[in-house]
């Protein structure tokens, strides 16, 4: 799989990642590799709290691994991901000093 074809499969998933973690506050998620070039998906939700709620539940990241592995995504490449979540909360805060 090229670069191209891992952005498109990668953004494909990101809008089925929401919807599947929709009912744990999840609205938003993007794919970003770090600077290493390591796979990175970045929820967010609402809250600080959210924030707190999300990181704490076990099967999260394994749920995105799946979902991520249903769109063929290669397998070396999802169990290397990395999960973040940050909140509008926060995220708003960086830009109130």
């Amino acid at each position: 799989m090229d670069d191209a074809q891992l952005k498109r499969a990668a953004d494909a998933a990101m809008l089925p990642i929401v919807a599947s973690l929709g009912a744990v506050g999840v609205i938003g998620a993007h794919w970003l590799p770090d600077r290493e070039g390591n796979p990175v998906v970045w929820i967010q939700v609402q809250s600080e709290a959210g924030r707190v709620a999300v990181q704490s539940y076990s099967w999260v990241l394994p749920q995105v691994q799946a979902m991520l592995m249903r769109l063929n995504l290669a397998p070396e490449l999802v169990l290397a991901l990395r999960l973040e979540v940050t909140s509008v909360e926060a995220e708003d805060r960086l830009f109130d000093e």
